[in-house]
């Protein structure tokens, strides 16, 4: 460390040491013993940011903003005032986004106000819009923005329901209000009320429809059509005052990460200018998603969704794994087993996670005493309270379910079974034929399982092995994962399989 200190000090080789050296503090310890050597380096920093070559002056700034140098905000501003390097500018604002720039943030104001009035030439424009949303970032700290607020519900809208494509018709059974269509990723709803649709469990999302049925590859001419399609109505429709708006693009489809990036800065960056002041591009805190899904020509359908209309259908779920069930999807799986739930009906479920399924279970049809098992404790306590938050009474036990035992036996299992994880093929299938085996004994004679699985190899063979069970019917829910939900009863109970 001392070393490469040194060395920037007599100007030897300064860019490379300077990038060592913000490599080098991001090890354990190395900021601490750096800042012990610091004290005179003030004078060094000061020249830094005057070299000739801009890396060398980029680098400086951004080593000042990891050390969180406040003492060198105004060497910083000067220097960001005085620079003419376009892809270095971009630097200063990085550093000052670590430290507090009340001091010069009236003249950061004045450098915002006239980026907004320029218009950069083609060749300008990528270092522009990376310097402006920097600027932007640092200014928003300091700037309380105003929330808007959907005041919209009296209006009847066109939008579309994103849901599982292959049960489509169990969210469009449960619409009243509106002329629904089936889409390929959902249902199209016109005319829909939103009070309605905001209470059906079964959609993922509520995205509204925009006068405009695709835009081109091309970002420039694709800002063009969004500025013409409604959009500005639509957010004059949805909301008592319909002032600026912050909102960003994304992009659904096959797109590299690169290229979705390039597309959305361009397309945005377009949009801002068309729409004066009436939107404003903020990817990190918006209001408003424009979703471009792309199609197999290159173009997009764009989609709006509106962060202002608050979606309060499993605000219960505080707590969540990365295995665990969508919200949405429990809720389907629930509504598929419903013909064949009992009111009242007692509930287990073996590996119940953070409660999910448990709760959905109970909101698609009245449960009696209801027990959820789990043997991870974090799961277990996430799953207490997002039941207390869903204001239902769900008994949890941190236990194997393989050693579970209980007084009474139970109407049914529901269950996201777990996955395969690190087990083997041959521990997989002893672990399905342990649990068909282990149901039996808690299960009443007329109970059923509701299976939620990818294994349908394993459930086929024990349904077939072990003659307590018969599959009552399978609803397929992704055919690239394979997974299904199964409805399976016990042979010696008494099931209608024509309820369905």
């Amino acid at each position: 460390m001392e070393q490469l200190l040194e060395a920037i000090k007599k100007n030897s080789d300064v860019r490379n040491n300077l990038i060592e050296l913000r490599r080098r503090l991001k090890e354990p310890g190395q900021m601490e013993k750096f800042l012990s050597l610091l004290e005179p380096m003030e004078v060094c920093f000061q020249r830094l940011l005057r070299q000739e070559d801009p890396k060398v002056r980029k680098n400086a700034a951004l080593l000042i903003g990891d050390l969180q140098q406040e003492d060198l905000l105004m060497d910083l501003y000067q220097a960001y005032e005085n620079e003419a390097t376009l892809f270095v500018r971009s630097s200063y604002l990085k550093a000052m986004l670590k430290i507090d720039v009340t001091p010069v943030l009236d003249g950061l104001k004045r450098r915002q106000e006239a980026m907004e009035r320029q218009e950069p030439g083609q060749e300008e424009q990528k270092h522009y819009r990376e310097e402006l949303s920097l600027l932007r970032q640092v200014l928003s700290q300091y700037q309380k923005k105003e929330v808007h607020a959907f005041t919209g519900f009296g209006e009847a809208y066109d939008v579309v329901l994103t849901t599982n494509p292959m049960h489509r018709e169990i969210t469009a059974r449960q619409i009243k209000k509106g002329q629904t269509a089936l889409w390929p990723f959902g249902l199209r709803v016109r005319g829909g009320d939103l009070k309605e649709l905001q209470k059906i469990r079964t959609y993922q999302e509520l995205l509204f429809v925009l006068r405009l049925s695709r835009v081109e590859e091309d970002p420039v001419r694709a800002a063009e059509s969004l500025a013409s399609s409604g959009l500005w109505q639509l957010l004059q429709k949805a909301h008592k005052r319909a002032e600026q708006f912050y909102f960003r693009i994304t992009i659904v489809g096959p797109m590299t990460l690169e290229e979705r990036s390039n597309y959305c800065k361009k397309c945005s960056f377009a949009l801002e200018g068309l729409m004066g002041k009436r939107l404003r591009n903020d990817p990190s805190d918006y209001e408003i998603e424009i979703r471009l899904m792309e199609r197999r020509d290159g173009t997009f359908l764009p989609l709006v969704k509106l962060h202002t209309l608050k979606d309060t259908r499993f605000s219960y779920r505080k707590y969540s794994l990365p295995v665990s069930i969508k919200p949405s999807g429990a809720a389907l799986v629930a509504a598929l087993a419903s013909p064949w739930m009992k009111k009242g009906g007692q509930v287990l479920d073996p590996f119940c996670g953070v409660g999910t399924m448990l709760i959905e279970r109970d909101k698609a049809k009245e449960a009696g005493p209801m027990y959820g098992i789990d043997t991870f404790g974090e799961a277990i306590k996430g799953a207490r309270e997002n039941t207390y938050l869903a204001g239902k009474e769900i008994n949890y036990i941190h236990r194997d379910f393989f050693d579970f035992t209980h007084g009474y036996l139970f109407d049914e299992i529901i269950t996201n079974m777990p996955v395969r994880g690190k087990r083997t093929k041959e521990e997989q299938e002893a672990f399905y034929r342990n649990f068909f085996r282990k149901a039996k004994e808690v299960l009443k004679p007329n109970g059923i399982m509701v299976l939620h699985s990818n294994e349908k190899g394993y459930i086929r063979k024990e349904i077939r092995l072990q003659e307590a069970w018969k599959l009552i019917n399978e609803y397929n829910l992704d055919e690239k994962e394979g997974i299904s939900v199964y409805i399976i009863g016990r042979k010696d109970g008494h099931h209608n399989e024509d309820r369905a």
